[in-house]
C-alpha cells in the first residue's frame, strides 16, 4: 500500500488561514520605504489557486486588512484596493497611500484623484496604521493631504507623513481628533506651532529626516507630555528641552567642532532618559563628552545605553589629530552607563586605548562593548582591543564584554543584530 500524500489542497482550513496571516504585520513594516516597490500577498495569491481557497480566503476578513495604493493607478488597481476595503469588513485596517508623481493639470484628474482619496477618507474610523508619501513637485499644498484634515480618526495609532521632493507644509491633519494616536513620523516636513491637539497623546516622536525649525522644536515636544521616544536632527542653538518622560532619545547632529556633541546634549533636560543614540558623531566628539564630569545644565542618572554611529567619515584619511581628551576615568554624565557603542566611528582604535589602556581607571557598570569598523579600521581596533585585554589582565582588573562588528554599508536601519560578528581570540 502506498503512503499517503499531502498537497497543499488538502490544508486544513484554519491552517490556511494563519499560513496567510503570518507575515501581516510585516509587511506593514515594508510599507516604510521610500521607494514603491512589489509586495508579495499571500491573501491575493491564495484566493487564486482554487475556489475552495478563494471561499476560505475571501471570508477572512483579517487577512485584507493591509491596503497599500498608488492614487495615480490604474483603474484596475482602484478596483482592487475596493475589494480590500470591502473585504476587510468592520477590521481596523493599515494603509499606505502614494501621491502621484506628477499632477496633470485638468481639472478631471484632480477631481479623480480627490475620490481616490476618498475610497480610504471614508474608511478613516478603521484606520489604524496610516502611511502618506507626498511626491508630486510644485504643490504648496497638496491635494492628497486635503481630504484628511478636518476629519477623526478615532482608531488611528500610528501616522506617517513623507514627503520625498519638498516641504509639503505643516501637515496639520485630524482636526477633528485622534484621541489613540501614539506615534508620529515626520519626514520633509517641518512641523510648525499650533500643533495639533492630538500631539497631547503621543509617545513615539520621529523627526529626525527633515529640516525642522530648531527655535520651535522645544515648545513642540512640549506639547508631547507623554513623550517616551525621541528621534530629532538638532542644532546646539536650539532652544533647551524639558521632557522628563523621555527615555529613548536618537538624535542626529551635523559635522561641528569638537564641543558640539557636548554642547547639543546638554539642551535636554531628560532625568528618565535609559538610551542615547547620536547619529554623525565624530571621536574628538565622543571624547570630550565622555571625559567631562558634569554639563553645565543636565544629568542622565537613569542613562545605560549610549550609542555612537556615523556614516563616511574623512578624518582619519586627512591623517587629523586624534583625540585630546582624556577619558581615562568613568563618565561623570553617565554615572549608570553599562553598554557603550561605536559604530564606525574615527579613532575607534584611540578612544579603546584611552577607556581600557593602562591608564585608565575601572568604569564600575560598564557591561559591554559594540565596536562596529569597517575593513580597513578592523586591524588598529583589533589591536587595541588586544593591548586593552592585556593591560586589564596584567593588573587583574575585570574586563567589559566587547563585541566587534562589521559596520554596514548603510547605518539606516542598523542594528546589532543586522551586523555580523568577527571572530576574535585573545
Amino acid at each position: 500500500m502506498s503512503a499517503p500524500t499531502s498537497t497543499i489542497l488538502s490544508i486544513p482550513n484554519e491552517l490556511l488561514v494563519a499560513i496567510a496571516v503570518a507575515g501581516q504585520e510585516d509587511r506593514v513594516a515594508d510599507l516604510n520605504s521610500k521607494t514603491q516597490s512589489a509586495t508579495f500577498k499571500s491573501e491575493w495569491t491564495l484566493s487564486h489557486v482554487s475556489q475552495r481557497f478563494r471561499d476560505i480566503t475571501v471570508g477572512a476578513p483579517e487577512l485584507w486588512t493591509t491596503i497599500e495604493t498608488d492614487v495615480s493607478g490604474s483603474e484596475g488597481s482602484v478596483k482592487i484596493r475596493k475589494l480590500y476595503l470591502e473585504r476587510s469588513r468592520a477590521r481596523q485596517i493599515s494603509v499606505a497611500l502614494r501621491e502621484p508623481r506628477e499632477y496633470y493639470i485638468l481639472e478631471e484628474g484632480l477631481l479623480d484623484l480627490d475620490e481616490r482619496v476618498g475610497d480610504i477618507v471614508s474608511h478613516v474610523n478603521r484606520i489604524r496604521w496610516l502611511r502618506i508619501v507626498l511626491t508630486a513637485v510644485g504643490w504648496e499644498h497638496p491635494k492628497m493631504l486635503a481630504p484628511f484634515r478636518d476629519v477623526a480618526a478615532p482608531c488611528l495609532q500610528h501616522l506617517e507623513i513623507v514627503s520625498t521632493d519638498y516641504d509639503a507644509g505643516t501637515g496639520a491633519l485630524f482636526l477633528s481628533g485622534a484621541p489613540k494616536l501614539r506615534s508620529l513620523k515626520i519626514d520633509g516636513i517641518t512641523l510648525r506651532l499650533p500643533v495639533p491637539v492630538w500631539t497631547a497623546t503621543l509617545t513615539h516622536l520621529d523627526y529626525s529626516a527633515s529640516d525642522p525649525d530648531i527655535y520651535n522644536l522645544a515648545a513642540i515636544t512640549a506639547q508631547c507630555p507623554f513623550l517616551t521616544h525621541l528621534h530629532l536632527h538638532v542644532a546646539y542653538n536650539a532652544n533647551r528641552f524639558h521632557i522628563p518622560t523621555l527615555s529613548f532619545l536618537h538624535i542626529s547632529i551635523g559635522d561641528e567642532p569638537a564641543d558640539y556633541l557636548s554642547r547639543v546634549v546638554d539642551l535636554f533636560h531628560s532625568p528618565a532618559l535609559t538610551e542615547l543614540i547620536v547619529h554623525g558623531s565624530h571621536g574628538d566628539q565622543i571624547a570630550l563628552l565622555l571625559s567631562l564630569k558634569t554639563l553645565p545644565h543636565s544629568s542622565f542618572p537613569s542613562l545605560t545605553s549610549l550609542t555612537f554611529l556615523t556614516g563616511s567619515c574623512p578624518c582619519e584619511a586627512l591623517d587629523g589629530d586624534p583625540p585630546s581628551h582624556s577619558i581615562s576615568s568613568p563618565p561623570g554624565v553617565f554615572p549608570a552607563l553599562s553598554h557603550l557603542a561605536l559604530i564606525n566611528q574615527c579613532y575607534t582604535d584611540h578612544l579603546i586605548q584611552d577607556m581600557l589602556g593602562p591608564a585608565s581607571q575601572p568604569w564600575p557598570f560598564l557591561k559591554v562593548i559594540t565596536l562596529g569598523v569597517k575593513n580597513d579600521s578592523l586591524g588598529s581596533v583589533r589591536d587595541a582591543v588586544e593591548g586593552a585585554v592585556i593591560s586589564k589582565r596584567q593588573r587583574g582588573e575585570p574586563l567589559p564584554k566587547i563585541r566587534l562588528l562589521r559596520a554596514p554599508a548603510s547605518l539606516e536601519d542598523w542594528t546589532e543584530d543586522s551586523s555580523w560578528d568577527v571572530e576574535m581570540s585573545w
